[in-house]
């Protein structure tokens, strides 16, 4: 009797085998947007310091603007090139991922350029078109769905490599987003630098006064009557300073050689702002 030659069942319940290539992960594929994207924000902020210390750009938020969008239109034609034809970009080679068409095959030309700019739809608001590859099927993000691509693995990794990955991509993701909230929500509004000036103003005309008291009577004071009876006009002198600076914030320290005047800006963080004699010298 012939024996039976077809593969056996699958156990009831058993997952069917996936075939075809696995979808690249969410954190491979940041750390390779990291590795492309990096070095051009780097590069076009270093060339605009050379640029404006030159004297070849304005110093000014156009000149600013139309540089880094020179800087943008070089990224997009490296990632248009690279994420076509079967090619990688550096970091997608490193990482051990692809770009391609929903079907598995190479991305046109005109498709990688879209997909290129869906970058900048996926990071507004808030890069949630990159998490939406967190939850959608293939792992696609939103510059996926407007390139009609998927991002596929090509490399193997044990278990120590996918926890380096993971380990790697979540520290990057902390430091972008501590940097980004320093620079959104603490760094200083122009208001806020403002008061900061006029307080530097403040202890400035208080070691204005001190300089004229030495050159009076051969040494610094810490009293500040004193220093107002210098100015020839005492109240106008306290008005405009307690304008400038935190009333309670005025320090004077001297030993009659030296002094060092510090006191707090009126913004909400309430800001040091010191000078002495030494920085006057």
């Amino acid at each position: 009797m012939q024996e039976d030659i077809l593969p056996p069942a699958a156990p009831i319940g058993a997952a069917p085998e996936e075939t075809g290539p696995r979808p690249a992960g969410f954190n491979e594929r940041f750390i390779a947007y990291v590795i492309d994207a990096l070095p051009f924000v780097l590069a076009a902020y270093w060339t605009m310091g050379m640029m404006i210390a030159s004297g070849n750009l304005a110093n000014t938020p156009g000149g600013q603007l139309r540089w880094k969008l020179a800087w943008i239109a070089l990224y997009l034609v490296y990632e248009t090139w690279l994420s076509s034809g079967g090619r990688a970009t550096v970091g997608k080679l490193i990482m051990g991922i692809r770009v391609r068409n929903k079907d598995g095959s190479n991305l046109s030309v005109p498709k990688a350029f879209f997909r290129s700019l869906g970058y900048f739809a996926s990071a507004t608001p808030l890069n949630l078109g990159y998490v939406l590859a967190l939850f959608t099927p293939d792992k696609r993000a939103l510059h996926d769905y407007i390139g009609g691509s998927r991002v596929i693995s090509v490399k193997e990794r044990g278990d120590f490599a996918q926890g380096a990955v993971f380990a790697v991509s979540w520290a990057l993701m902390l430091f972008f987003g501590v940097t980004w909230l320093n620079q959104t929500f603490l760094a200083m509004t122009p208001s806020e630098k403002r008061l900061v000036a006029q307080a530097r103003r403040g202890v400035n005309a208080v070691a204005k006064l001190q300089d004229m008291h030495m050159n009076s009577y051969g040494v610094y004071t810490d009293d500040i009557r004193r220093l107002a009876a210098m100015s020839g006009d005492v109240n106008r002198f306290r008005r405009e300073l307690m304008d400038c600076i935190d009333p309670a914030s005025l320090v004077i320290a001297t030993d009659g050689s030296e002094y060092v005047v510090t006191a707090k800006a009126k913004n909400w963080r309430k800001t040091e702002v010191a000078v002495s004699s030494r920085d006057r010298k």
